[in-house]
């Protein structure tokens, strides 16, 4: 018997780690330029958001070849957020794209596109 949860809340940290993972070039950064980039301090609170984020399919981790060590993330395409969406709520599911700076014009077409995969 499958049982599936639907996320209601994300917590802060873990929008605004998705709107730095827009607004970046590449779309991937590590754990360290997260934490340069957020307001917050706390690594722990970093540490929660990326793990909510990850286990909720909205962010994955990448490989660093050059370091073995050490891992970066990066946001979801729109055919993986597809997966993760049908476990959020409509209000995480607004949050996160919103967060992912989506006119508000494209937001209904974008919410349909993906409710209907």
């Amino acid at each position: 018997m499958e049982v599936s949860f639907i996320i209601t809340k994300l917590p802060e940290p873990a929008l605004e780690i998705v709107e730095k993972l827009t607004q970046h070039e590449f779309q991937i950064l590590s754990q360290e330029d997260i934490r340069n980039a957020l307001s917050i301090s706390s690594q722990k609170s970093i540490r929660y958001a990326i793990r909510r984020l990850l286990e909720n399919g909205i962010i994955y981790r990448v490989a660093n070849l050059m370091d073995m060590r050490s891992v970066s993330y990066r946001l979801a395409t729109p055919n993986e957020l597809t997966d993760a969406f049908n476990n959020l709520s409509d209000k995480v599911f607004q949050d996160v794209l919103i967060a992912m700076n989506i006119p508000n014009a494209q937001l209904s077409q974008y919410k349909a596109f993906v409710k209907s995969n």
